[in-house]
């Protein structure tokens, strides 16, 4: 649902990908789909949030640093997660101002 509308949203703005953005927004988005090293680092710990603990599962006696590891990839996790929600809260922005914008058109004509 949330992809959903960020797709709809960039295409309703013209956009070539949901991954195009205005350089003048949200500083954490610009930072996320600018930077390779941080949008490669934020998918990779998620990624692998979820295989550690796919083997934890499966493992009986993991080593420690198998749960420190973990806990990194779980921050990682949550970061991006909360970028998500950004992303949501920011699309939902760019849909509310483009109905309003027809909005006003609209009133105009008549």
């Amino acid at each position: 649902m949330v992809i959903m509308l960020v797709f709809l949203s960039s295409t309703l703005k013209g956009s070539g990908s949901h991954k195009t953005i205005d350089l003048s927004g949200n500083p954490v988005l610009r930072l996320y789909y600018t930077s390779k090293p941080v949008l490669f680092v934020m998918c990779a710990g998620n990624e692998l949030f979820f295989c550690l603990l796919y083997i934890l599962h499966h493992i009986e006696d993991p080593a420690a640093w198998l749960f420190q590891l973990l806990g990194v990839c779980g921050i990682i996790c949550l970061l991006k997660s909360s970028i998500s929600v950004l992303h949501l809260i920011t699309a939902s922005q760019n849909m509310a101002a483009l109905d309003a914008s027809e909005r006003r058109m609209l009133s105009k004509k008549y």
